[in-house]
């Protein structure tokens, strides 16, 4: 049973969260701290976690698994443009709205709860989900705020978390080792991902009043759609496969990239939002209000996992 696991961890790394939403309560740290940490989270230590998870044999094993988990990270976001697609019509759901319901924080919060869960040899299986969440982020996600500007495939590719994954590929199907000193280094770093995430949110958190989340009543609607509609169809799809009794891993594998599918709304929309002044303070309210609530619907929606794939 991974939920009491799950639970656990979640529980260590808000515990970092609200303690540094203290200290910016108290005056000591600074909110604007945030934005240097988020730059160093988003293009340092996150394709440090990438590469490392890459650092691997690849057994037939392996390489079925990260094709299981692409295959599904594929399908749940398709699944979530699909219902994006349809509260902009129904709902007149918003350019952050949309973004918040189909993009979630893959890397910052799952990577440490599957290395500390599962173990970092299972990280791998994270980063086949955090190839097809930036991918789709910075060619769809992007001209959700900015329909005029030109596609660029330049600029994709050299984001340093694709980056990090295409050569993380590549050592992993030649079989290069990295020498001993730089595979520590990238393991030191890569280490750093939870807290540094945890503060990160902690400094949002600690910024904002209480009642500033809520100035926009839609957030409930957001929230709703994104953690309860949104990780309801990414369970159901994942039971319904049958690819978690496909073999002895299988149910580990399927619930890597469902765990990246019922994660909150990702952090790089704050970004985004602030870049084309697309409502950034809604946006990081939504970033706020759904990482809250991940502490009870993770743990529920991977109980229902479990409950319905068995064992």
């Amino acid at each position: 049973m991974i939920t009491i696991p799950l639970i656990k961890k979640i529980a260590e790394l808000f515990l970092i969260l609200f303690a540094t939403a203290a200290l910016v309560k108290t005056g000591v740290f600074r909110a604007d701290y945030s934005k240097v940490l988020s730059r160093i989270s988003l293009y340092f230590v996150t394709p440090c976690v990438v590469f490392n998870s890459f650092q691997k044999e690849l057994t037939p094993e392996v390489q079925q698994g990260l094709l299981t988990a692409v295959g599904l990270a594929v399908v749940f976001q398709l699944v979530f443009f699909l219902v994006a697609a349809i509260l902009r019509r129904v709902w007149k759901a918003t350019e952050v709205e949309r973004a918040s319901i189909v993009f979630t924080n893959a890397g910052n919060l799952v990577i440490p709860l599957v290395a500390y869960v599962l173990g970092q040899d299972w990280v791998i299986y994270v980063s086949a989900y955090i190839l097809v969440f930036n991918v789709m982020f910075w060619t769809i996600g992007v001209r959700m705020f900015d329909s005029e500007s030109a596609f660029s495939l330049k600029k994709v590719l050299l984001n340093p978390n694709i980056l990090a994954v295409l050569f993380g590929l590549l050592l992993l199907f030649t079989g290069i080792s990295l020498p001993e000193p730089v595979a520590i280094a990238f393991s030191d770093v890569a280490g750093m991902i939870g807290p540094l995430s945890m503060m990160i949110t902690g400094m949002v958190v600690g910024s904002m009043k209480f009642r500033d989340m809520f100035a926009n009543r839609r957030i409930f609607g957001v929230l709703f759609f994104r953690m309860i509609l949104c990780s309801g169809l990414a369970v159901l799809l994942a039971a319904v496969t049958g690819l978690a009794g496909s073999n002895a891993l299988g149910k580990a594998i399927v619930m890597i990239p469902l765990l990246s599918a019922i994660a909150p709304s990702a952090s790089n929309i704050n970004q985004v939002a602030i870049l084309y002044n697309r409502d950034a303070p809604y946006a990081s309210a939504i970033n706020v209000l759904t990482t809250l609530s991940c502490i009870v619907t993770i743990p529920l929606w991977m109980w229902l996992f479990d409950v319905f794939v068995g064992g």
